[in-house]
């Protein structure tokens, strides 16, 4: 089977890619001129150049290939006008749509976010794929951004073209290179990370949720979202595990969510207004994290069959390979 896969350089398409690559297909990888290349050192892939920005490098790419995977989709890297971030979010969201459309490809395994699963009808459920997407904060471009990417891709779907929505929850492996999910992991093991928002969480391997996908590509039903998850657990207790595994003091200091949001929003100003730099972390980023939740994953487990290893071990080759590139 010959398969393209959008964000081949990113933690999620990296070990994408690899696990297509042991099930004997043919790996396009669609990049960014101007991305990094080590996490694919040494695969035996075929790389295509482009931006999801511009159509014609998109249709190219989509041209010959069964199965479609979208492990880049949009995420502003600053706090923009939400217009704005929605705006860019639907043009690559169409343009790739499109590109599916007009070169008949099979499936399009298309990747959105926990934050997309609104909070359970009732007190005390996990939220599952039912619950639908809600926040308490309308201005911030992350959300609203995903939320309008999974619901256009939901309602392409239903017009025709053969889309699969995968939710994974909070992932973690190797290839972060970044990183992403695991900055926590990085500066838990550098000891730089005392205070924690708390609150619940599912973690996952980011090696499950590639089989996840690869399994939705045969089996996910078109117009359906699946929530790939694993763990659930707390914050407290997912960054103890970190620091075990470190071999260092786990974060002692919960701090209240308003705190971090305005000490995130104090810090955002400071780098934009004074220092004339992007933020360390971006104050949009913080208002995440009321959106994390335990989730039921029964859904993606019976339909999907994926694996689901310890997550230990997902921390361990993480730091492995931090360590190896010089993270920690």
């Amino acid at each position: 089977m010959n398969a393209l896969v959008l964000g081949a350089t990113g933690q999620l398409g990296a070990n994408l890619t690899r696990a297509l690559l042991a099930r004997g297909h043919h790996v396009r990888a669609f990049i960014r001129p101007a991305s990094p290349m080590h996490t694919l050192a040494g695969l035996d892939i075929e790389r295509v150049y482009g931006d999801l920005r511009d159509y014609e490098t998109v249709a190219r790419a989509c041209r010959g290939v069964q199965v479609v995977y979208q492990a880049a989709s949009y995420y502003p890297h600053a706090t923009i006008p939400v217009d704005e971030a929605k705006a860019q979010a639907l043009a690559e969201t169409n343009n790739l749509l499109e590109a599916v459309r007009h070169n008949g490809v099979d499936r399009l395994v298309f990747t959105s976010t926990l934050t997309t699963i609104g909070p359970p009808r009732q007190a005390g459920q996990l939220a599952d794929e039912t619950c639908p997407f809600t926040t308490s904060f309308p201005n911030n471009p992350y959300l609203v951004a995903k939320a309008a990417m999974e619901a256009r891709v939901l309602e392409a779907a239903q017009q025709g073209i053969p889309a699969v929505v995968v939710n994974p929850t909070v992932f973690l492996g190797p290839y972060d290179r970044k990183p992403t999910s695991g900055t926590q992991i990085v500066l838990i093991a550098k000891r730089l990370m005392p205070g924690y928002i708390q609150g619940p969480v599912n973690v996952i391997d980011v090696r499950d949720v590639a089989e996840a996908m690869i399994n939705a590509a045969d089996r996910g039903r078109i117009g359906e979202r699946y929530i790939i998850g694993n763990w659930n657990t707390t914050q407290k207790d997912l960054n103890a595990l970190i620091a075990k595994v470190a071999g260092v003091p786990a974060p002692f200091l919960p701090v209240p969510f308003s705190l971090a949001r305005a000490g995130a929003k104090v810090g955002e100003w400071t780098f934009r207004m004074i220092l004339r730099r992007p933020p360390l972390v971006p104050a949009f980023f913080v208002e995440m994290f009321p959106h994390m939740q335990q989730y039921n994953c029964t859904k993606a487990i019976n339909e999907l069959a994926y694996p689901r290893h310890p997550v230990e071990q997902a921390i361990r080759d993480a730091l492995e390979w931090f360590k190896q590139n010089g993270y920690v």
